[in-house]
């Protein structure tokens, strides 16, 4: 379980609280870690005790025990919490562990406090070895994960409680419960914070058989350091889950590895020498992660069965792998995998490197050959024969590398096994697991999904004969987002059957142009400035996914209204025929709907980038701008989403020039004739002819 799961359920738990028939005064203090604070929050619990009911018995005694603790009541918030432990425990489909054990033990190590006169600090750690000591590796281990959750997270919460409350001078009850749930969890933390890790270290010495200091000769350049945590209670040799990064990891993937019954081990390269290449990102991983399997596959703990997994950087370093698979690698799951030379080197990574270096990669703009030595590539997929699991998301800056991985894989063998899950996710999402709210998006309750549980069932099905994980039903696995369902089909290509074909139309209205379902004979262009600021409105930054306004950036055509609900799913493609002065050009595209609320909800990003075609060859034919550009596109991303009745489809078309140009004319003409234009003519800015038109592959 990810420790952001923990920051969420203290805003779940408080729901269901029944209202009273009067407020409470309240004035909210300035700063959440002040003492005003601290004395305000105490005072409103203590007002709120005596008059807070809810019919739910278990929703009463979870909040009295919150409002006990806030008010200073520790010994019976901890009675209270017993009372809720055994209330639970005839409930079969409650958790043994869930995030409320936290609560559980700051509420006994209080009430041991009062009690016994004991300091905290060690009430807390007689209360933790008692609880977690008897709990499986796996338990033990979500509940050192959620305890290491950062003070800071809850700290902002509670800020942004109290200035959303400023300057009222009442509250309503269920507003002070839900008050007092936000700062209790800000003050658990705050008090058991700078514990937690003495603690944890020191049961993970009773759990596992952890080295550290291992080190092995790579092909190269490179001393590989590995680290190697196994459980101490298997003494069979066991299957190894290998992650290699860039660097030094503070992550706790190879406990959790361990903790999930295998040997968790992860591998970094501390590269030597003078040479520019020894520090070279991309170029050794394949064969540094070859020689860590091999040596994981020679030690007396391993069963000689490999998988590998890795999210951004450290999933490119398992294809780089797979490449040439040594015959221990036995599965690989990646999440939001690069390909350098399509959706990598990112900017953050560009800076890390010596100047020959960026100077190297600069040469090589696409994907070429010196990027396809690193990764596998055409017939290399054909010698994949292990099972994969890809999980990526709409909103994941490498979800086309994730895709290349996929759909290559299955064109080379049409018996691979490799299996996708995406979602609404961002690359974030891959390593924290899934928010509800992401950039302004409710995310639907069915996406949100453990991503790293799901993981470990998929290799337990692989490398255990354990059942499959049943979201993953199929090749493609995806969330309709709008529709909060998963379908599972064969192929991306069934993610569809059928087409709405949109076409540009120049009739302007308000601040944009139509779409509209028919082709118009009338010749016409909407013509716009080409931006030459230098902004890349194709930014890889996810600055929102539900807004209420559009970039400033591109031009705008807008459909009519939906009279049902449209299910899309898949990849959008297209034709844009255009006209644009001399120079370099780059395209990029975005789609949204347009809720009737107002609000806009971006499809997939960042926005597809469209590489520009030359312009047509030969002389202009009749009527024609002589700088005309055709171009077919298929997006590289793909999305899901279910469109609601009465909404609109957005269609964003963004032109751009580098930084350097000349800044083009600010003068548009809308609405204008192809055939006024003369064959000499070079436009000002860009011309979107009404040839052009977008694809939208639907479910029907």
């Amino acid at each position: 379980m990810h420790r952001c799961l923990a920051v969420v359920w203290v805003f779940l738990c408080a729901t269901g609280v029944a209202a009273a028939a009067e407020d409470l005064e309240f004035r909210a203090p300035a700063a959440a870690d002040g003492a005003e604070t601290a004395t305000e929050m105490r005072s409103l619990a203590i007002r709120a005790l005596p008059v807070y009911e809810n019919p739910s018995r278990e929703q009463f005694l979870t909040n009295l025990s919150a409002l006990q603790m806030v008010a200073g009541e520790y010994a019976a918030a901890n009675s209270t919490r017993q009372s809720l432990r055994e209330l639970r425990r005839h409930d079969k489909t409650a958790r043994e562990v869930d995030e409320e054990l936290i609560y559980d033990l700051y509420a006994q190590a209080r009430a041991l406090t009062v009690r016994s006169r004991m300091p905290f600090d060690q009430a807390f750690a007689r209360v933790f070895r008692q609880t977690v000591a008897p709990l499986d590796d796996l338990d033990a281990y979500t509940v050192a994960e959620w305890l290491s959750t950062p003070l800071s997270l809850f700290q902002v919460n509670l800020q942004h409680e109290l200035d959303r409350l400023r300057g009222k001078s009442r509250i309503s009850l269920s507003e002070a419960v839900d008050l007092a749930w936000t700062y209790l969890s800000f003050e658990t933390f705050h008090s058991i914070g700078p514990l937690v890790g003495p603690l944890v270290a020191e049961d993970d010495r009773a759990r596992y058989l952890i080295d550290d200091d291992a080190m092995l000769k790579a092909p190269g350049h490179a001393a590989l350091s590995v680290r190697v945590v196994r459980p101490k209670r298997v003494t069979a040799p066991i299957p190894a889950l290998l992650e290699f990064t860039a660097g030094s990891d503070p992550r706790n993937n190879a406990k959790e590895s361990a903790a999930n019954g295998y040997a968790g081990v992860v591998a970094y390269a501390r590269r030597t020498g003078g040479s520019p290449d020894a520090l070279a990102p991309y170029e050794h991983e394949g064969d540094e992660a070859r020689a860590v399997i091999d040596w994981i596959a020679g030690q007396p703990w391993s069963n000689g069965r490999v998988g590998m997994y890795g999210s951004g950087y450290s999933a490119f370093a398992a294809w780089a792998a797979a490449k040439r698979p040594p015959p221990a690698l036995k599965a690989l799951a990646a999440s939001s995998a690069e390909v350098p030379g399509i959706d990598a080197p990112s900017e953050d990574r560009r800076q890390g490197v010596t100047g020959a270096i960026s100077r190297r990669w600069q040469k090589h703009p696409s994907f070429d050959g010196y990027w396809q030595k690193w990764v596998p590539y055409l017939k290399d997929f054909a010698h994949i024969d292990f099972p994969v699991l890809a999980t990526t998301g709409y909103y994941d800056v490498d979800e086309t590398g994730s895709l290349y991985y996929f759909a290559s894989h299955y064109r080379y063998d049409p018996r691979a096994d490799q299996t996708l899950l995406i979602g609404p996710y961002d690359s974030h999402a891959m390593q924290r697991g899934p928010l509800p709210v992401l950039a302004g998006y409710a995310v639907d309750e069915s996406a949100i999904l453990d991503l790293h549980e799901l993981r470990y069932r998929w290799f337990d099905h692989v490398l255990k004969g354990a059942p499959s994980p049943d979201v993953l039903k199929d090749r493609v696995n995806f969330e309709v987002m709008g529709a909060n369902t998963w379908r599972h089909v064969g192929s991306l290509e069934a993610m569809a059957n059928g087409a709405v074909r949109l076409y540009l139309d120049a009739t302007r209205v308000g601040n944009h142009f139509r779409l509209t379902g028919h082709q118009s004979v009338s010749g016409r262009y909407a013509e716009a400035p080409i931006d030459s600021s230098g902004t890349d409105s194709a930014s890889p930054v996810i600055t929102g996914v539900m807004t209420r306004a559009l970039p400033p950036q591109g031009t705008v055509f807008v459909s009519g209204s939906l009279h049902r609900p449209l299910q899309v799913s898949g990849r959008i493609s297209g034709q844009l025929v255009f006209a644009a002065g001399r120079g370099p050009l780059a395209l990029a595209l975005r789609v949204y709907e347009l809720r009737p609320s107002g609000e806009y909800l971006q499809l997939f990003a960042p926005p597809e980038r469209l590489a520009s075609p030359a312009p047509h060859p030969g002389p202009a034919r009749t009527g024609r701008s002589s700088r005309e550009q055709r171009l077919d596109f298929r997006s590289d991303r793909l999305t899901s989403v279910e469109l609601q009745t009465g909404s609109r489809i957005v269609l964003v078309l963004d032109a751009a020039a580098p930084a350097q140009a000349p800044k083009p004319s600010s003068t548009a003409h809308h609405g204008a004739s192809r055939h006024a234009d003369s064959a000499k003519a070079s436009p000002p800015g860009v011309r979107w002819y009404e040839d052009s038109f977008i694809e939208l592959p639907v479910w029907r």
